[in-house]
C-alpha cells in the first residue's frame, strides 16, 4: 500500500443487494451505490521484464480468472483516521461487521482512491485500484435468497462500529477473532478453518496455560446464554464442536460442514455480544458469571492452575 494515495479510501463491495442509493454509517463513512466490473483474468508474458518496464508482448491469456461485479462502495475519507493504513483497516473492519451482521456474502474485490462511478473520467495516474478478495470462497456463507441491504438491517453496524474499533485496538483476542471469522471463508482448508475458529474461541475463553474442553464450553455457553436449558444446550453443542476442533488439529478431520458452520456462529455470537456491551470480558468475569456470583466474592483462579 505504500504507492496508494494518501487520501479517501473507497471499498469496492460486491455480493450485496443494496435498496436505496445512500446509507451514512457516522463519521463520514457512507454506503453508497455504484457500478464497475473487476476482471481478475490472468496473462502470461514470454520474456523478462527490462527494469521498470513491463513484459514485452506477445502476452498470451490463460484459461480461469474470475470477475466481480462492484455494486457498492464503502467510502472511508481521510478525515475519519489521520493514518492510511488506519483507514483502511477500519474499511476492512466496517466490512466485517457488515458481514456479520447484515450479510455474510458480502466480498471486496478492489479498493480505489477515487469513487468507482468517477473513476472512467479520471486519468489512468490519478486512479489506483487495489485488488483485495479476489480468491474463491471455498466455505461460502450466503445471505437468505433476495434479501437486501437497507437502512434498518445496517443499523445496528452504524451504532457499533466506533466502539468496534476501539475495542479491537484495545484486545488483541477480540481483533483475531473479528480477522479469523472475517476471513474464514476463504481458508481453503476446511480443517484449518475450524482450527482458526477455535483458536480465536480459545484465545477469548481460555487464557491460562492449562484448560479442559468441558471448561471452555462451560465458560463460552455460560456468556452467550443466561442460567437454563438453552445454556445447557449451547454447552452440549461446543463440546461436540470441541470434539471436531481436536480431530482437525491431530490430523484427523472429520470432514463436518455442519460442524464449521455452527463454529463460525457461536464465534460470530460472542463477537456481536462482546460489540454490544462494549466489553472484552476477563477470565475473572467470565468464572463469575459461569459459577452465578459477584466477581468481588469469587476471587481470582490461578493462571496455571488446571482444572
Amino acid at each position: 500500500m505504500t504507492r496508494f494515495p494518501d487520501g479517501d479510501i473507497y471499498a469496492g463491495l460486491s455480493g450485496l443487494q443494496l435498496e436505496g442509493d445512500e446509507i451514512e454509517l457516522g463519521e463520514g463513512v457512507v454506503l453508497r451505490r455504484t457500478y464497475a466490473h473487476l476482471m481478475a483474468g490472468c496473462l502470461m508474458a514470454f520474456a523478462p521484464a527490462p527494469p521498470g518496464k513491463t513484459h514485452p508482448a506477445p502476452w498470451k491469456a490463460a484459461y480461469g480468472g474470475s470477475g466481480f461485479d462492484v455494486v457498492a462502495e464503502l467510502l472511508v475519507p481521510k478525515r475519519t483516521r489521520a493514518a492510511l493504513d488506519d483507514r483502511i483497516a477500519l474499511a476492512r473492519l466496517v466490512v466485517a461487521l457488515l458481514r456479520l451482521w447484515a450479510s455474510p456474502s458480502i466480498i471486496v474485490p478492489v479498493i480505489s482512491n477515487i469513487s468507482f462511478s468517477d473513476a472512467a473520467r479520471v486519468p489512468d495516474s490519478e486512479c489506483h485500484l487495489v485488488p483485495m478478495e479476489i480468491e474463491p470462497r471455498y466455505f461460502r456463507l450466503a445471505a437468505p435468497e433476495g434479501e437486501g441491504i437497507n437502512e434498518p438491517r445496517v443499523q445496528w453496524v452504524k451504532e457499533n462500529w466506533p466502539a468496534a474499533a476501539d475495542l479491537v485496538t484495545k484486545h488483541a483476542e477480540l481483533r483475531l477473532a473479528v480477522d479469523v471469522v472475517d476471513g474464514g471463508q476463504f481458508i481453503r482448508n476446511p480443517a484449518l478453518a475450524l482450527v482458526s475458529l477455535w483458536g480465536a474461541l480459545e484465545a477469548l475463553f481460555s487464557p491460562a496455560k492449562v484448560e479442559l474442553r468441558f471448561r471452555v464450553a462451560a465458560l463460552i455457553a455460560s456468556y452467550l446464554r443466561e442460567a437454563g436449558p438453552e445454556r445447557r444446550d449451547l454447552y452440549k453443542t461446543v463440546l461436540r464442536l470441541y470434539n471436531d476442533r481436536s480431530a482437525a488439529a491431530h490430523g484427523q478431520p472429520k470432514g463436518n460442514p455442519v460442524g464449521l458452520l455452527q463454529t463460525f456462529e457461536v464465534l460470530r455470537q460472542a463477537i456481536l455480544k462482546m460489540i454490544s456491551d462494549r466489553h472484552v470480558p476477563s477470565r475473572e468475569e467470565l468464572e463469575a458469571r459461569l459459577f452465578g456470583v459477584s466477581e468481588e466474592s469469587g476471587g481470582a483462579a490461578s493462571e496455571d492452575a488446571p482444572d
